[in-house]
């Protein structure tokens, strides 16, 4: 092929000399003329194949744009505020050493449905031959369509809500900032990313579960407990009538409080003396009330390990939490209400310093089931006050893994089963995913109460050792987040605090699904980084194409 075109060229050169020596008046200006429109036909094509190569730059560095675009309609859903991210993507891919053109409009539509983003934009470059023929520059033009199709979204926010949520963020010396309100302002900038403007979204699921050494299901669920039937069973309440009678100290003087107001039946067994259980335990100082009912918490299932599966209420029920009463225990009298473990003032309810009587460390706060309503959920955080208790991350975790389990579908009730959630873990266009967040390690202490009763009774492997009894339990936070990957389940994880522990962070890194999933907030506005960071991450996923 190289020969032939040395000898067609050697055929085109004599045949031009021969005409440029031909003495025929007529053959010079033909030759003329053939020579201007030869280098203008070359200069043409020359510039002709820059702005293609132009106009193919163009269109990739829009489509590019238009995917990035279509990723971020769950954040800004105003066009006028989706343009300009938009047009970052558009120059960093255009813009380059290898082409001499500047991009000169760029148009950005988004649909009514949020279904469709359409591209527009014109570049120009400056022309090279062609300028013999006065046009100094040229512009190229491209267009892109992006039709979004959106994934299905089941979110489970698990929170620690545990008592050193009360404490001071730091981070510095005039930072008060306590951890539970950093929370609140974290995870509702998260909301704010999933659901954009809109105060409803389709396919997009989220549920909250706060919790510490117990999780609240809400007290709507008794068919849930194996034990409550029993425990409300006794109809035999009469209470003191007498300062010999009281099971506390008192004040000489000290009106005689009333630990049942009526006798008949849901009564506890568990307390010493009985009081109801589904009514305020009352004194006769006006306006003060102990609270004394079940509160939704419930004890974990260790028999059998079914405190790390997603076992229903169908295979096996859980007993109530309900911490028993001691001589000890009981409350301090009226005359030190600062001592009261939980009072109504009028229709305010007050959580004291030493917290709820028999509820003692469990979250006030039930879980919040999947719903796609954003008030919903704001509402839902606003709620997370008065952290309490100790730590158990795996209670948290096996809870989250419950919310979006399709194993209980039809168990949650409400909207969940009006939509058929959860939905199953092959579902085409669905992604599950866990944000399980904490401020500390796991903890067990000798004298408290949890989900797993007192260290005494041995349930997690020990009697008196709460080293190994806090290994069982990071061992079971280990084995409920293995379980939850294995089922395709996203897990992000984030330790917050600036005094959190090795343990404690070494724990959640290896709990996530990836290492960039994981995140260490030591500091309200690091707290903040990561929501925003797993919000972004959690819409561009919802992205299919």
């Amino acid at each position: 092929m190289h020969a032939q075109f040395l000898g067609s060229a050697r055929r085109f050169g004599r045949e031009l000399r021969s005409l440029w020596s031909c003495e025929r008046g007529s053959v010079a200006p033909l030759v003329g003329v053939a020579m201007i429109t030869l280098v203008g036909a070359v200069g043409v094509a020359v510039d002709v194949g820059r702005g293609q190569v132009a106009q193919s730059k163009l269109q990739a560095s829009l489509d590019s744009a238009g995917l990035a675009a279509g990723a971020m309609v769950g954040q800004t859903l105003d066009s006028a505020d989706l343009k300009p991210e938009a047009e970052k993507y558009l120059n960093a891919n255009f813009n380059g050493a290898t082409i001499e053109a500047t991009i000169t409009s760029f148009n950005l539509e988004l649909s009514d449905d949020n279904s469709l983003v359409t591209l527009d934009a014109t570049a120009t470059l400056p022309t090279t031959f062609m300028r013999i023929f006065g046009e100094t520059s040229m512009q190229v033009s491209a267009r892109s369509e992006i039709t979004r199709e959106t994934k299905g979204l089941e979110v489970s926010l698990v929170l620690d809500v545990t008592g050193s949520m009360d404490d001071a963020v730091g981070g510095s010396p005039w930072d008060s900032t306590k951890k539970i309100a950093a929370l609140r302002t974290a995870a509702k900038d998260l909301i704010g990313i999933l659901f954009g403007s809109n105060s409803q979204v389709d396919d997009l699921w989220v549920g909250i579960v706060p919790f510490s050494q117990s999780v609240n299901i809400g007290t709507e669920r008794t068919d849930w407990l194996e034990d409550y039937a029993d425990r409300a069973a006794e109809d035999n309440c009469i209470g003191p009538d007498s300062h010999a009678n009281w099971v506390h100290s008192h004040y000489s003087g000290e009106p005689a409080m009333d630990y049942c107001p009526t006798n008949g039946g849901h009564v506890s067994t568990r307390t010493n003396p009985h009081t109801l259980v589904n009514d305020w335990m009352y004194s006769s100082k006006p306006g003060w009330y102990f609270q004394h009912a079940w509160n939704g918490c419930v004890m974990e299932r260790w028999e059998n390990d079914r405190d790390i599966t997603d076992d229903p209420p169908s295979v096996q029920k859980w007993d109530t939490y309900f911490v028993p009463d001691t001589n000890t225990d009981t409350p301090s009298p009226p005359g030190n209400s600062s001592n009261w473990m939980g009072h109504q003032s009028g229709n305010s309810f007050v959580n004291a310093s030493n917290d709820m009587w028999a509820n003692r460390g469990c979250p006030p706060m039930p879980i919040t089931t999947l719903t796609n309503v954003k008030q919903d959920l704001i509402d839902a955080v606003d709620d997370l006050v008065n952290p309490r208790g100790n730590t158990h991350i795996n209670v948290g975790a096996v809870w989250g893994w419950r919310l979006i389990s399709p194993q209980w579908r039809g168990d949650w009730g409400g909207v969940m089963d009006a939509n058929s959630l959860p939905l199953d873990y092959e579902e085409k266009l669905s992604q599950k995913a866990v944000i399980l967040m904490t401020d500390g390690e796991n903890t067990m202490s000798d004298s408290i109460f949890t989900a797993y009763g007192y260290l005494y009774q041995g349930h997690l492997g020990t009697t008196t050792s709460t080293t190994t009894a806090k290994a069982s339990l990071n061992a079971k936070t280990t084995a409920v987040c293995n379980a939850m990957k294995a089922q395709g389940i996203l897990i992000y994880t984030i330790v917050f605090g600036n005094g959190s522990t090795t343990t404690a962070k070494n724990l959640m890194k290896a709990c996530a699904s990836e290492e960039d999933f994981y995140f260490f907030s030591p500091s309200q506005g690091a707290l903040a980084s990561a929501f925003k960071a797993i919000g972004d991450s959690l819409s561009k996923l919802r992205v299919s194409k």
